[in-house]
């Protein structure tokens, strides 16, 4: 008699068990992924501070030319070989799907203004075919640099050994009509501007 109870006890148990691990016979439930939901409003940070530097046309550009712009700002610079040639090309595909918005700029600094001069940017700004609405500025290395870890607070430092690398960040920055910064996308990641498009289209229709 004992031994039976032990047998019908082990078989509930058994039971149980696939209940839990596969429903004792049902077909097995899917499991859904969940990714979180896209804010309908983009966070706001901190404001870009007043700047003045020059375009590849040898004009002055102040922060007061952005306002009433949505503007998307990295730091690059021409000789870079690694990162920022994709950098560029992420900036150009926003100049391919939205550049013909009167209300968009595209603003590349460069972090090398020592050889970085308005005739080299002019020639960089043509190889990516850029418009008068990309904007390719320098000015003074000290401002700049103040500018890049006050400004927006991107990390930034001399090469390592001499001839080596610049040391900056990677990053696009979506800023917003009144001068704020709405937003960071990582350039090497093609998801970060699929989703700084997105954004960009939201800040647009920010009154």
């Amino acid at each position: 008699m004992r031994a039976l109870r032990s047998t019908r006890l082990i078989a509930l148990i058994g039971c149980g068990l696939a209940v839990v691990l596969v429903g004792c016979g049902k077909k097995d439930a899917a499991f859904e992924i969940i990714t979180p939901p896209v804010p309908a409003v983009l966070p706001k940070h901190w404001n870009v501070p007043e700047f003045a530097l020059t375009e590849r046309t040898g004009g002055t550009v102040i922060l007061a030319d952005f306002s009433g712009k949505v503007w998307v700002a990295d730091f690059f610079y021409t000789t870079c070989p690694g990162p920022c040639p994709m950098m560029s090309s992420r900036l150009s595909e926003v100049q391919k799907q939205l550049g013909t918005e009167p209300n968009l700029r595209l603003v590349s600094i460069s972090i090398d203004p020592e050889k970085d001069t308005p005739e080299v940017l002019k020639l960089y700004a043509e190889k990516f075919q850029a418009t008068d609405r990309w904007l390719f500025l320098t000015g003074p290395k000290a401002g700049i640099y103040a500018l890049a870890r006050d400004g927006f607070k991107l990390p930034i430092a001399e090469p390592e050994t001499p001839g080596g690398q610049i040391i900056h960040s990677t990053r696009l920055i979506l800023i917003d009509r009144l001068g704020a910064i709405r937003g960071f996308y990582e350039a090497t990641n093609e998801a970060g501007v699929n989703d700084l498009i997105r954004d960009i289209r939201k800040l647009l229709k920010e009154k």
